[in-house]
């Protein structure tokens, strides 16, 4: 009998969807995660994406949440934190790598073009 492993090996992400309320970031680098929370420019209640279409709160991510603990910020429901504007230029990654959409994205961008090509016909 062939050894099979419960947990397949994941491939690690170098880039997320980032969410905040109405807020998102496409191609978010996972590098800058851990600076965002430790200069208090994430919120626990800001939710990360690897397909856009499941989330998880930072504060509720398995490896995110102990940097929430250690910069003291706990927990919210603050409704106002939505509001606050996510830092465009401190979450750009400016080293020139090319992001490409996550694939179930690409994958709903390409069957729209589809559809709509045969909306035209």
């Amino acid at each position: 009998m062939e050894n099979e492993s419960s947990h397949p090996q994941r491939k690690t992400l170098k880039t997320v969807i980032l969410r905040r309320g109405e807020q998102v970031l496409i191609s978010v680098s996972t590098r800058k995660l851990v600076p965002g929370i430790e200069q208090g420019k994430l919120f626990p209640t800001d939710e990360i994406s690897s397909d856009g279409i499941d989330w998880v709160e930072l504060g509720e991510h398995k490896q995110l949440h102990a940097w929430f603990q250690k910069s003291d910020q706990e927990p919210t429901t603050d409704e106002a934190s939505a509001d606050e504007e996510l830092d465009k230029k401190f979450f750009c990654d400016g080293s020139g790598e090319e992001h490409l959409p996550p694939p179930l994205i690409q994958r709903t961008l390409d069957e729209m073009s589809k559809l709509i090509d045969e909306i035209n016909e």
